[in-house]
């Protein structure tokens, strides 16, 4: 586990790459500063992607990274965003779609990779179950699907209860190679963000991101479909913890209002 005291990005004790993601981003991020551990791993995705690859972005929002290191090298690049522009800032978006109905042929991509996008696919009308089955699809026979994700931080209910072994099973319904990595320091508690009713499960339990490297192994599963996803509100009720459905029903009348 790459522990903070170990990470190339410590300086002076203190994390550069918190600073960088927030120069990035343009705006000031929350603590704790776990989310910045998203900037050396996905500079460790670049040593992945060589010339002459396709790559495939999920979610890919602004920062324009990979899409930058893929044109340097001669690879070719292509990004899916459902938006146009996050905090007055355009996406680079290739495609303006949704992951749930990816319009890619099979086997198109020799690499696909989600940063930071995959705790937010059930809030938009994408189950795990079929979101997972349609960057693997695209992937070509011995490709990699990279994703990285916040624990105890934010997302839905597995993400947000850190429910690892859910996590586990998903992938190896489509990869016999699966290799899980956590970022972040591993001693330091939630700081109270979460102090509403029912997350006393979240305890003294750290924050921190989880890098899952996949390789497409094996022929994909069948029968998959995207029939339990919904979206909007009723994706909200059903794929955040009750508690925190509490919280923003008694927030609206005035009370966490400090959180």
């Amino acid at each position: 586990m790459p522990k903070c005291s170990e990470c190339r990005m410590l300086t002076i004790n203190k994390c550069s790459a918190y600073a960088k993601a927030q120069e990035i981003l343009g705006r000031e991020l929350p603590p704790p500063p776990v989310g910045a551990c998203e900037v050396p791993i996905v500079e460790n995705y670049l040593q992945l992607i060589k010339e002459g690859m396709t790559v495939l972005e999920i979610g890919c929002g602004t920062w324009d990274l990979i899409k930058n290191h893929c044109e340097r090298i001669g690879a070719r690049y292509e990004g899916i965003d459902t938006e146009t522009e996050y905090f007055g800032k355009k996406t680079i978006a290739t495609r303006l779609e949704n992951l749930a109905d990816l319009s890619f042929p099979d086997e198109s991509f020799d690499v696909v990779i989600g940063n930071q996008t995959m705790e937010h696919w059930a809030e938009n009308g994408c189950s795990l179950e079929w979101g997972l089955y349609q960057c693997f699809r695209v992937c070509k026979p011995g490709g990699r699907v990279l994703m990285n994700v916040p624990i105890h931080f934010h997302g839905t209910r597995t993400f947000m209860l850190g429910e690892i072994d859910i996590i586990k099973q998903l992938f190896a319904s489509f990869s016999g190679k699966v290799l899980f990595e956590k970022w972040g320091h591993p001693s330091e508690p939630l700081p109270e963000l979460f102090s509403y009713p029912g997350y006393w499960i979240l305890h003294n339990c750290p924050a921190y991101v989880l890098d899952i490297q996949a390789f497409k192994d094996r022929p994909l599963p069948e029968d998959f479909n995207n029939s339990r996803a919904t979206s909007g509100r009723l994706a909200q009720i059903q794929n955040y913890p009750l508690s925190y459905n509490i919280y923003r029903i008694l927030r609206k009348t005035g009370l966490f209002s400090n959180v």
